[in-house]
C-alpha cells in the first residue's frame, strides 16, 4: 500500500513537472511574441513620427513661401536655384516650376531626421495688383445693371464684387476674370466671355437664385474669334482681396518724401542727376537757380508764390490736411512751371527742350522731378508729387503727355478733362518704361474719350486693342470711385478703385503685364499681389 502511494506521487510530481515546463513555454512564447509586437510598434511609431517630421518641414517651407511670394521670388528661384532651409523637423527644398498664364506650381521636399523625405506640392495662381484691374465693392460696377454699358470691354486680369452682366456687344478677354459673391450672366448672344482661340479662366463663387449655373456654360460658333462663351478654367473659390491701404499716415509719408525729393539733386529715386539744387535745401532759390532764366522763358512753381519745397503743393504751414480734405487745388494744362532740357527717346524721338545752345543750355534728358511745358503739353515727372488737395488735368490745345517716371498723390479728386499718356509715338510708354501713377483717396474721373473706335465684332480683337492710341495709360488708384464718363474710351493699364462708374458706351480697360516692371513710386499695395490657392498635393 505504501509503495503503491508512493508511486503515485511520484507521477503526480512528473505531470507537475510537464505542467510547469508548458507553463513557462507558453509564457516565453507570449513574452517573444509581446517584446515583437511592441518593437514593431515601436518601429512603427518612430517611422510615423519621422514622415510626420519630414512632412512638417516641407509643408512649413512651402508655407513661408507662399507667405511672401512675389514675382521677384519666382524670377529668383529661376536664376538662383531651390529655395533651401530648416525648422526643429528637418531641411527642405523648394523648386517651383511656370505653368504659364500666371500660374505656378511649388514643390516642397522636406527631409527628416534620419534621412525620410516627404513632398509637398500647391499650385496656385499669383498676379501683380498694378496688372490688373480691381474693383473691391460690394457692387463693383455701378451702371445700374452690374455692367458696362453696350459695347464696353474688359481685356486682361479682372476683379469685382457682385454680379456681371455682359451685355451685347461687351468682351471680357484673356482673364482671369474673379467675380466674388455674384455670378455671371450673358445678357445678349452677341457677347464675349473669353474667345475660343483664348479661352478665358474664370474665378465665380456667387450662389445663383435663378437655378443656372454661376457661370455660363460654354457656346460658341467655332470661327476662332467669333461670339460665345469659352471657359477654359471654373473655379468656385475667390479670394477676398481689398484695396491697398491708404491713410493719413500714407499721405503724410508722401508729403514729406516729395519734400525730400525737392532738394536732394537725383530724378525722382533713381542717380540721374536733374536740375534741382541741394543749396541750403531753400524753397526760394528754386527760381533763379540754375539752369539760369532766359529772356523767353522763366522757372516757376507749380503752385506760384509757395515758399515750400517746389514737389510740396499745400498750404504754407507745411501741414497736410486730414485725408482727402485737402484745399489746396492745382490745375496741369495751359501755365508752364519748372524746368526741363531736351529728351532722347529710346525709339529715337527726340524732344526739344527750352534755353540757348552752348554754356546755358538745358542739359538732354534731364528735368526737374516735376516740370510742365504748356506749349507742347509735355509733364515731366520723376519720384513722388504731393498736392494737398484736388488735381485737374485740362489743356484746351489738346492731349497732355508725360515724360519719365513718377506718382502724384493728391489729397483730394482727381479729374483728367484731357487725353493723358505717355508722350510721342511710345504710346504705351513700354519702350522708355515712362508711367504716370495717380493717387487720391477720393474720386478719379476719366472725363475725355474719343480713341476707342472698336466696337461690335472687332472688339473680340485683343490684340489691335494693344496697339490702338488710348486716351489714358499709366497707374491709377482711388479709395472712392472711377467714373468713366465718356463714349469710346480707351484706358491702358491698371485702375484700383473700390467702385467703378460707367455712364457711357464703348469703354475699354486693357491691362498692361508690363506696367509692374516700371511701376512709380508712391503707389499703394506695389510689389504686392493676388494669390489665389489651387491643388494642394502630398507625396
Amino acid at each position: 500500500m505504501g509503495r503503491r502511494l508512493r508511486s503515485m506521487i511520484r507521477d503526480d510530481r512528473g505531470v507537475a513537472l510537464v505542467t510547469v515546463l508548458g507553463i513557462g513555454v507558453v509564457i516565453s512564447i507570449l513574452a517573444v511574441t509581446s517584446y515583437t509586437i511592441a518593437s514593431q510598434a515601436l518601429h512603427e511609431s518612430v517611422q510615423m513620427e519621422n514622415d510626420t517630421k519630414a512632412f512638417r518641414v516641407a509643408s512649413s517651407g512651402l508655407d513661408e513661401v507662399l507667405s511672401t511670394f512675389t514675382e521677384a521670388t519666382a524670377v529668383a528661384m529661376a536664376a538662383g536655384g531651390p529655395i533651401v532651409g530648416s525648422t526643429p523637423d528637418g531641411a527642405y527644398s523648394i523648386t517651383i516650376e511656370d505653368l504659364g498664364d500666371s500660374e505656378w506650381v511649388l514643390t516642397s521636399v522636406g527631409t527628416g531626421p534620419d534621412g525620410v523625405t516627404e513632398t509637398v506640392q500647391q499650385r496656385f495662381y499669383f498676379i501683380n495688383l498694378w496688372e490688373m484691374n480691381l474693383s473691391t465693392g460690394s457692387d463693383s460696377l455701378m451702371s445700374g445693371s452690374s455692367a458696362l454699358n453696350g459695347t464696353s470691354s474688359i481685356v486682361g486680369p479682372f476683379y469685382m464684387q457682385g454680379d456681371l452682366n455682359i451685355q451685347a456687344n461687351m468682351a471680357v478677354l484673356e482673364g482671369p476674370l474673379f467675380v466674388k459673391n455674384g455670378v455671371i450672366r450673358r445678357k445678349n448672344p452677341n457677347s464675349w466671355l473669353g474667345i475660343e482661340v483664348q479661352p478665358i479662366k474664370v474665378y465665380c463663387d456667387g450662389i445663383p437664385t435663378d437655378g443656372l449655373p454661376a457661370i455660363p456654360e460654354n457656346t460658341g460658333s467655332g470661327t476662332g474669334k467669333g461670339v460665345g462663351v469659352y471657359v477654359g478654367t471654373r473655379v468656385s473659390r475667390v479670394p477676398e482681396i481689398s484695396l491697398p491701404p491708404l491713410d493719413q499716415v500714407g499721405i503724410e509719408e508722401s508729403a514729406q518724401l516729395a519734400k525730400d525729393e525737392s532738394f536732394d539733386n537725383i530724378m525722382g529715386s533713381t542717380d540721374l542727376i536733374n536740375l534741382e539744387t541741394d543749396i541750403e535745401n531753400d524753397p526760394a532759390r528754386y527760381d533763379n537757380m540754375q539752369p539760369p532764366n532766359t529772356t523767353t522763358w522763366s522757372r516757376a512753381m507749380a503752385n506760384p508764390g509757395s515758399s515750400q519745397p517746389y514737389k510740396f503743393i499745400g498750404p504754407e504751414s507745411g501741414v497736410v490736411s486730414s485725408l482727402g480734405t485737402g484745399a489746396t487745388a492745382l490745375t496741369i494744362g495751359n501755365t508752364s512751371f519748372g524746368a526741363w532740357g531736351s529728351v532722347n527717346t529710346t525709339d529715337g524721338v527726340m524732344i526739344a527742350g527750352p534755353g540757348p545752345t552752348g554754356v546755358d543750355s538745358y542739359p538732354a534728358n534731364r528735368w526737374d522731378d516735376f516740370s510742365y511745358n504748356a506749349a507742347t503739353g509735355v509733364l515731366y515727372i520723376s519720384g513722388t508729387v504731393f498736392v494737398d488737395g484736388p488735381v485737374t488735368f485740362d489743356r484746351s490745345a489738346g492731349p497732355i503727355t508725360y515724360v519719365g517716371n513718377g506718382t502724384i498723390v493728391a489729397n483730394g479728386d482727381i479729374a483728367m478733362e484731357c487725353d493723358l499718356r505717355p508722350y510721342g509715338t511710345n504710346v504705351q510708354g513700354e519702350n522708355n518704361k515712362w508711367a504716370l501713377g495717380l493717387v487720391t483717396p477720393g474720386d478719379i474721373w476719366f472725363n475725355q474719350g474719343g480713341n476707342n473706335p472698336l466696337a461690335g465684332t472687332s472688339a473680340s480683337d485683343r490684340e489691335a486693342l494693344r496697339d490702338i492710341l488710348p486716351d489714358y495709360a499709366g497707374a491709377y488708384y482711388c479709395l472712392g470711385t472711377a467714373h468713366f464718363t465718356t463714349n469710346n474710351m480707351l484706358v491702358r493699364g491698371t485702375v484700383l478703385a473700390t467702385q467703378m462708374e460707367f455712364t457711357a458706351n464703348n469703354c475699354t480697360l486693357v491691362t498692361n503685364p508690363l506696367l509692374p516692371d516700371y511701376l512709380p513710386d508712391s503707389l499703394p499695395g506695389s510689389g504686392s499681389g493676388l494669390l489665389a490657392p489651387g491643388l494642394w498635393t502630398r507625396g
